[in-house]
């Protein structure tokens, strides 16, 4: 056989390998795959913790481009029912959802405690069974499938460090509170979409209702939160679920783990780096497939030009407008 032949023969594989590895890659999900987010609404104010700089509105816009697959899209709000300013009234992906319908209790109200509030999102009425929670602050950076958040048969795919053994209780002997804790709480989770599994959630809120109980009942939360950890004798963070839920998942075995410790998978900057532009810069040469910009600069004096610039690279990035803006 000469060259020739050989050459021809490997680009027809390297042809229909290419086409059938496209097709896989692209199949619709054998189940319905909603996206949550929790807003804190569109006022922009001096506080990191709640001010708006577009986010939303280009993280949307990252989802509609490279998750089109993607089912209905829920926007968990504690602010009076009202649709961003830039979205169609009339739109058929994205429902906004008041706190009021996702508490049990009208005592764990009002509720500013962003980690309360995540953990009321199974209670979502007519949520997918299988969702995957964004902040606002993250993005998708390029074409994704189902199966980077899910397994063919449904099981979540989740961070690797859930395997870690770090306990919430740091004396067991001085359990102040009382409570049954998970058995872990790992870390603070990577700032990354996380797949999760409604019914497997509400199973854990009913094992460690105590927990539950008493996150929601803290109503405020300061700055990080670690205060009523350490007020409490507790690891941080005491918290936030994300991590114990992943880790329930997998006992049960609902989730397998993966490694989002590499630029291509994930990268996250704050917006009070000296180096943010060729930070932005990177993300536009890499693609990462998920990508975060947290708000993090409380210098006032460069915090109007720090917006203005996440903000152009926004624009640049996220150029297609989809149908549910205005």
């Amino acid at each position: 056989m000469n060259l020739n032949v050989i050459i021809r023969i490997l680009i027809v594989f390297v042809i229909f390998f290419s086409i059938n590895t496209y097709v896989i890659n692209t199949e619709p999900p054998p189940f319905p795959i909603d996206v949550v987010y929790t807003w804190k609404g569109e006022e922009t104010t001096d506080n990191i913790r709640t001010s708006y700089n577009y986010e939303l509105q280009y993280s949307l816009r990252s989802i509609d481009l490279y998750a089109p697959w993607v089912n209905n899209i829920y926007i968990l709000t504690d602010y009076p029912k009202k649709y961003p300013s830039w979205i169609k009234a009339d739109n058929n992906k994205i429902i906004l959802i008041e706190t009021t319908d996702t508490f049990p209790h009208p005592n764990y109200l009002p509720n500013s405690n962003s980690n309360a509030i995540e953990s009321t999102i199974s209670n979502i009425k007519n949520l997918s069974e299988h969702y995957i929670y964004f902040c606002d602050d993250i993005f998708l950076g390029k074409k994704t499938k189902y199966t980077d958040f899910f397994t063919y048969d449904g099981k979540a795919i989740v961070d690797k460090h859930i395997l870690e053994n770090r306990p919430i209780l740091i004396d067991e002997g001085n359990n102040n509170n009382n409570i049954k804790y998970p058995p872990s709480t790992g870390r603070m989770y990577n700032h990354i979409p996380i797949p999760q599994i409604k019914s497997i959630v509400k199973e854990f809120n009913e094992e460690y209702s105590d927990y539950i109980h008493w996150i929601r009942m803290t109503k405020n939360r300061y700055k990080k939160g670690f205060d009523v950890c350490q007020a409490n004798r507790l690891n941080t963070p005491c918290q936030q679920i994300h991590y114990p839920i992943c880790k329930y998942m997998y006992s049960k075995n609902k989730a397998i783990t993966t490694d989002n410790e590499y630029p291509e998978k994930n990268i996250f900057i704050k917006n009070n780096d000296d180096n943010l532009l060729y930070e932005l810069n990177r993300i536009i040469e890499i693609k990462p497939m998920f990508f975060c910009i947290n708000d993090d600069q409380t210098d006032m004096i460069k915090r109007e030009a720090t917006v203005k610039m996440v903000f152009d690279f926004f624009k640049y990035y996220f150029t297609k407008k989809p149908n549910f803006e205005k």
